[in-house]
């Protein structure tokens, strides 16, 4: 039978505290690791359990436990939907007290109840969030990869939003970010296919790419994570033939969907066989 998936629940603060959000209360009661968490949702706007304990934990239950007192607080609210039998990961997003912070850090305007509220209610109903929480993991776990091991970091990761600050309306990636491993740096965008595209609009991005490439001078490579073996069969056929490939005017390579993305899971349009994310900076246009 086809698991039936019910109304989305919410576990946030359901009226706004007397006298307004009270940050700096709150604020002097939190680890840092915390403050980390908030400026990171800040940006990326959602997280699964897994995905926080990834981050910042040791332990799913320590992440678990520290997430539910969050929550507790009006500095984080928590939706997910019920699917019968059981029940999807909660999914963990800025409440208003954390809202209420990351404005009076950045001197912005205090944000209303309303407003977060219906925030909230928008981002646990949205068509997107699966892609979303699917662009996201991949950074999740370089971040996880890189706390376990020497000489591995994660030192920029910008969400779709921050990408369009630079590339403007040329591409629309889903993500940038700027790895380095066992000496070799690699910068990249994300395209992360969740397999709604037909396979010649998702071609087709690799002309707009180019442009930017061009107009920018920049020399980064653009990893496509495909939604299935098939999807990258089938995307891997026309991949090659594209000019700018062909020319080595672009770096581009290519996921299933499977693998953690460390390792070497990516596949060079010219290039027969798979290595890790950071020799991708063995292949980068001269």
């Amino acid at each position: 039978m086809i698991p039936r998936n019910q109304p989305h629940k919410v576990n946030a603060l359901r009226t706004a505290p007397p006298g307004g959000a009270n940050s700096a209360d709150e604020m002097r009661r939190l680890m840092p690791r915390d403050r980390w968490l908030i400026d990171l949702l800040g940006q990326h706007r959602v997280f699964t359990t897994e995905q926080v304990c990834t981050l910042a934990f040791g332990n799913i239950h320590t992440a678990r436990n520290r997430l539910v007192l969050l929550n507790s607080r009006g500095i984080l609210a928590r939706f997910r939907d019920a699917v019968r039998p059981g029940s999807e990961q909660w999914r963990w997003t800025l409440d208003l007290i954390g809202e209420v912070y990351l404005a009076a850090r950045d001197d912005q305007p205090t944000p209303k109840f309303s407003t977060i509220r219906n925030k909230i209610n928008r981002l646990a109903a949205s068509p997107r969030l699966g892609h979303l929480l699917a662009a996201n993991d991949l950074f999740v776990d370089l971040i996880g990869h890189a706390r376990n091991t020497s000489g591995a970091q994660l030192s920029n990761w910008w969400s779709e939003a921050a990408c369009r600050a630079v590339t403007g309306d040329l591409v629309r990636p889903d993500g940038y970010g700027d790895w380095t491993e066992h000496g070799r740096r690699i910068t990249f965008w994300l395209e992360q296919d969740q397999g709604t595209e037909k396979t010649h609009r998702v071609i087709a991005k690799l002309d707009d790419y180019a442009a930017f490439a061009q107009a920018s001078g920049r020399r980064d490579a653009i990893l496509f994570r495909l939604s299935s073996p098939r999807a990258e069969k089938s995307f891997r056929t026309r991949l090659a033939a594209h000019p700018a490939v062909a020319d080595g005017r672009l770096l581009v390579a290519t996921n299933d969907g499977t693998g953690h993305p460390a390792t070497a899971i990516w596949q060079p349009a010219t290039a027969p066989a798979r290595v890790r994310l950071a020799e991708l900076a063995d292949h980068l246009p001269r």
